[in-house]
């Protein structure tokens, strides 16, 4: 019987770097929506999590993508080499490495200048279009390393852009699931460089080209692009752990899929010592040491006008948990009370357990998921429920204003039950507009409306807006409050605080989970 002849080196070797193409270009796809998952959690602190931050992103890498594939394409074609291909890879390593740098030194200063919808545009531009496009240049690269001839090469092409997207879409999973969750974005943007840096050093190696790099004739070529690599690894290395807006008062920080979480102590002028929650560059909640009763914020205050508009309320649930400053004071006004809240990050609870005394509660319960989905799923009624999910002029959960929200809210309400939501807008003016949506939306749904302000003389700058929704109409309820007012000298701040409804000639359209330009509203006031 004849022996089946053995394969050549040089074919096992062909075979060899034939599979490792099709590994680079499968880690370059990853690594491109590595970068575009984790950019969004880059950008958020700064220009929030908002439709047009993502909007640029996907934009941008598409952009950059298009541009790669056609430039991949011309550099294939006027000189297909492996040494270039790799040396492609290597370049793209070090722009990702730069990242962290950055973000650190440009995004501070961006966010000043820009707003809502340039500010996503601009700095997605400078931080992640020449990496994606510069990566994206290996998938045609490859292809035409890769074709024998005209006759495989539709097969060629399909196998060399399916790894690419399978890459793609493990990229995109890992981030989001993993990578995010459990490492630091800075973390993340190193690795994935030092991943493409290694691949690309070994594929010259495995293809013979790793000596030629220091040639006479590409010496000085390939010289400045290895201390650029290394440049930017070390620049990237230098920024690992370090986090914008972290300084001396910070005691602990947090970067997962939702935010950055930040924990700030420091002492104020009176001596007493606070400890304020940050999520992103938005200060979310804080809690006077000493004093669990004391409110730091002037808007917690008005959280004392719920036992007084619903009396006996037994049970209650708060839509967003932050530092947990109101569900602890309510539990202290009334300490009988069964209360909930509804955080949709179990960090945050964490922190509030360990940083803001929530463990000192032990009645209050803290439930993680998004808030309008355990409200709905509850099957409980609430004597008042507090909306406190709304962070800042910036980030304000669509899902959690529309209409059809605010009808699931009110049927969680026991009779005599109320509403309460904290907003932070303006009340006139171009940036009234998210304003008046909210109360056009609440008015739609809920009786009788009650509005507070923390800035009631000044209608043009931004403050907390209370707006109280009553689940049943009451003919005799504006006399019964207003006498308790005067009666009681600590709800004095209220009776200064009412604000009229917006003027119908403020824009603001009812919101809908079908019409719902939240964006768009706030960048007005922007």
């Amino acid at each position: 019987m004849a022996r089946q002849p053995r394969r050549a080196p040089e074919t096992e070797t062909k075979n060899m770097a034939g599979l490792y193409l099709y590994f680079s270009v499968f880690l370059s796809g990853g690594s491109i929506l590595v970068m575009e998952i984790a950019a969004g959690r880059v950008l958020a602190p700064h220009f929030g999590n908002t439709l047009y931050t993502w909007t640029s992103m996907i934009g941008i890498i598409l952009a950059a993508l298009s541009l790669g594939y056609s430039i991949g394409g011309r550099l294939a074609d006027r000189k297909p080499s492996t040494k270039l291909f790799f040396l492609l890879m290597l370049g793209g390593a070090g722009l990702v490495a730069l990242v962290p740098a950055l973000r650190g030194i440009l995004l501070p200063a961006m966010e000043e200048g820009l707003g809502l919808r340039s500010g996503p545009v601009f700095a997605g531009l400078l931080l992640f279009a020449a990496p994606g496009c510069v990566l994206a240049t290996l998938t045609p690269f490859a292809v035409k390393l890769a074709a024998r001839g005209v006759g495989s090469l539709g097969a060629v092409t399909g196998n060399l852009f399916t790894w690419s997207t399978v890459g793609s879409i493990l990229g995109t999973f890992a981030t989001g699931f993993v990578f995010i969750p459990f490492f630091g974005l800075n973390g993340i943007f190193l690795t994935t460089a030092g991943a493409l840096a290694l691949t690309a050093l070994f594929g010259l190696y495995l293809s013979g080209d790793l000596a030629s790099l220091f040639s006479k004739r590409n010496a000085r070529a390939n010289l400045l692009l290895g201390a650029f690599v290394l440049a930017s690894m070390g620049t990237g290395a230098a920024w690992l752990g370090v986090i914008p807006g972290v300084d001396k008062d910070t005691i602990w920080v947090r970067e997962n899929m939702y935010h950055m979480i930040r924990v700030f102590e420091r002492a104020e002028a009176d001596g007493a010592r606070v400890r304020e929650m940050y999520l992103d560059h938005q200060p979310e909640g804080a809690m006077v040491l000493d004093d669990d009763r004391k409110f730091f914020y002037e808007y917690t205050r008005f959280l004392e006008l719920g036992p007084l508009f619903a009396p006996h309320m037994k049970r209650a649930i708060f839509i967003g948990g932050g530092a947990f400053t109101m569900p602890k004071a309510l539990q202290l006004m009334k300490p009988e009370m069964s209360i909930a809240v509804a955080e949709l990050d179990e960090e945050v609870v964490d922190a509030g357990k360990k940083f803001f005394r929530l463990g000192k509660f032990p009645k209050l319960k803290a439930m993680v998921g998004d808030g309008r989905r355990i409200l709905r799923s509850s099957g409980e009624k609430y004597d008042f429920i507090v909306g406190d999910a709304y962070r800042g002029l910036r980030n304000i959960p669509p899902h959690l204003v529309t209409r059809e929200f605010f009808e699931e809210a009110r049927e969680r309400l026991a009779s005599g039950g109320v509403f309460m939501l904290n907003l932070i807008g303006y009340r006139a003016g171009a940036g009234g507009a998210i304003y008046a949506s909210v109360y056009r939306t609440m008015k739609s749904v809920f009786p009788e409306i009650y509005i507070y302000s923390t800035d009631p003389a000044n209608a043009y700058v931004a403050q907390n807006i209370l707006i109280f929704g009553f689940r049943d109409e009451d003919a005799g309820r504006f006399r019964r409050v207003s006498e308790a007012i005067r009666r009681d000298r600590k709800f004095e701040f209220a009776a200064r605080s009412r604000v009229a409804p917006p003027g119908s000639r403020l824009y603001g359209p009812v919101l809908t989970d079908d019409y719902n330009p939240v964006e768009y509203l706030i960048e007005k006031g922007l």
